[in-house]
């Protein structure tokens, strides 16, 4: 089970072996990250907090009581670490323009293109929905969590879980191709 080897890893950790704290943080490394992107959507400071949730843990460690999972440990330690920074930075934003996801080198530059247009559209298509919808969406895809394992971090029922991710594709969905449309005439104007 996931949850003994977490506390097999948690034991390791205290008796001071380094590598299975790697290893335990490696585990969650996903779902971490994926609560931190759901939050404040920019990947330079999102690692900047990442490596707050790493001291956290190491510092907090001695003082987990292992009544919740691990992961659910490490969700809220994530969701605190980015709410206070995204209260830190309160109306900073970062230009959709300097977000841009990695091309593979082996492609064209107009796929490369596509692939960064595409990027920077559907970050902010994500930045755009609930908190709740982009969380799931974030820990579900980006976090590669099961809907049990969510509905646990978010401490919600599972069915509320299927619920934020179907309505947050849909929204998503909606998003995308409302800013898709912009460039076609409209019927109702056009003269016969």
């Amino acid at each position: 089970m996931p949850g003994d080897i977490d506390h097999e890893l948690i034991a390791k950790s205290l008796q001071g072996n380094e590598k299975a704290f790697r290893d335990l943080i490696g585990r969650h490394h996903g779902a971490a990250y994926a609560v931190i992107r759901g939050i404040l959507g920019d990947s330079d400071e999102g690692e900047d907090v990442l490596q707050q949730v790493y001291i956290k843990i190491h510092r907090g460690l001695p003082s987990f009581r292992g009544e919740a999972r691990f992961s659910t440990w490490v969700y809220q330690i994530a969701r605190n670490e980015a709410l206070n920074a995204a209260k830190r930075r309160r109306f900073e934003t970062t230009p959709i323009e300097d977000v841009v996801l990695a091309a593979p080198e082996t492609t064209s530059p107009e796929r490369a293109y596509g692939q960064r247009e595409l990027g920077e559209r559907m970050e902010a298509a994500m930045a755009r929905l609930d908190e709740s919808h982009r969380l799931a969406l974030e820990l579900r895809y980006m976090g590669d969590r099961s809907y049990h394992e969510i509905a646990e971090m978010m401490q919600i029922p599972l069915g509320t879980v299927k619920t934020y991710i179907h309505r947050g594709k849909a929204q998503l969905k909606e998003i995308l191709e409302r800013e898709a449309a912009p460039g076609r005439p409209h019927e109702e104007g056009r003269a016969t």
